[in-house]
């Protein structure tokens, strides 16, 4: 019976994403992971085998966990849908604020020409294929077209005003969520209604 693992790839994976946020990315290497980890060079390298794969599928595991809560606000309505996607992206970005340090840190564009092992490349290149369908029924539902000027606008609602509002929830942690959290939902509102 094969011994249980130490170091799990959560646990490098986490070990990783506390370098990037705590020291930037400039500090992620394999040593600092090893230190903040605890683990030896030669499993990291032995798991991971670089630097950039490791950081894409840090980067990556945080994006499936965005995504998740987002598709997990489905309702019947695609306005409601829209509204609840957001607050549920503003929510994870609060209740998981390394990952969306990490998320906001890196593009998917970064790792498309990185030291990746060729299925990790695959993964990268594909991630948000689970999602995007999702994203052009909303934005056709809502926007009354699913092609990029109404994809943009379903985007913006669902990812990029939440992760601004939790930007700043993060940043000043004293401040309470709730009031962030209803300005962010008047705030897709009157997006939606505007358009």
């Amino acid at each position: 019976m094969p011994r249980p693992a130490i170091h799990t790839e959560d646990a490098l994976l986490d070990s990783v994403r506390a370098v990037v946020v705590d020291r930037g990315v400039r500090a992620a290497t394999i040593a600092a992971v090893r230190d903040v980890s605890g683990a030896s060079t030669g499993s990291i390298y032995h798991r991971f085998g670089s630097v950039d794969e490791i950081l894409a599928r840090a980067w990556m595991r945080a994006a499936r966990r965005s995504q998740d809560a987002a598709v997990a606000a489905r309702t019947d309505d695609p306005v409601e849908t829209i509204v609840r996607s957001a607050l549920a992206m503003f929510d994870f970005c609060v209740d998981s604020p390394d990952d969306a340090v990490l998320l906001t840190t890196f593009r998917r564009a970064d790792f498309l020409n990185a030291d990746l092992a060729p299925a990790t490349r695959h993964e990268v290149e594909h991630l948000n294929d689970p999602i995007a369908g999702r994203i052009r029924a909303l934005s056709r539902a809502v926007f009354g077209r699913a092609d990029d000027p109404g994809i943009d606008l379903t985007l913006i609602a669902v990812v990029d005003l939440p992760a601004a509002f939790a930007l700043r929830r993060i940043q000043a942690p004293t401040t309470s969520t709730p009031p962030y959290r209803r300005r962010l939902e008047a705030a897709v509102r009157a997006m939606l209604r505007k358009t």
